[in-house]
């Protein structure tokens, strides 16, 4: 038996009529509604480290290369920035690498000047303690708040 509401609809059309507006216009699992980007930051700086290889032999020869490559906010290089290789740990000896801009040594470092692509770079040479993880630290050298950032980077030395 079916009954009729005041307005003449049956009760079992009603139900099946609600249900479906609500799942067909209420909710959609097809699309996801992502926040809209507001820009780069205005103080923002992309630093990237990298150790080639990153694994070394304690010969006392082997090298590696350490390079760092820094980027503005708006994804353009950061060229003549002064940067501190630092020697944290381990038994190496740390020198500058032939075609890039060194600045000079200080106590504890070696300062280098990023190049027109953003890049600086250094050889580590490996010491004889094995096995040792030897960490180089890089910062900007001088007095520039904005843009100081401080980056590690570790080496097996076996």
């Amino acid at each position: 038996m079916r009954v009729r509401i005041p307005n003449g609809v049956l009760r079992p059309f009603l139900i099946v009529g609600v249900a479906s507006g609500l799942l067909s216009g209420g909710c959609t699992l097809d699309k996801v509604n992502e926040a809209d980007l507001v820009g780069p930051s205005e103080q923002g700086v992309s630093v990237q480290l990298t150790a080639l290889p990153d694994t070394v032999n304690a010969d006392g020869v082997s090298q590696v290369q350490v390079e760092l490559r820094v980027r503005a906010n708006s994804g353009e290089a950061l060229s003549g920035l002064a940067v501190l290789f630092h020697l944290d740990g381990g038994d190496g000896t740390m020198l500058q690498q032939a075609g890039f801009t060194y600045v000079g040594p200080v106590q504890d470092g070696i300062v280098m000047a990023t190049d027109t692509n953003g890049v600086a770079r250094v050889v580590y040479t490996a010491g004889t303690a094995s096995p040792a993880t030897v960490t180089i630290s890089v910062r900007p050298y001088g007095i520039d708040g904005v843009r100081f950032f401080t980056r590690t980077i570790d080496i097996l030395q076996r």
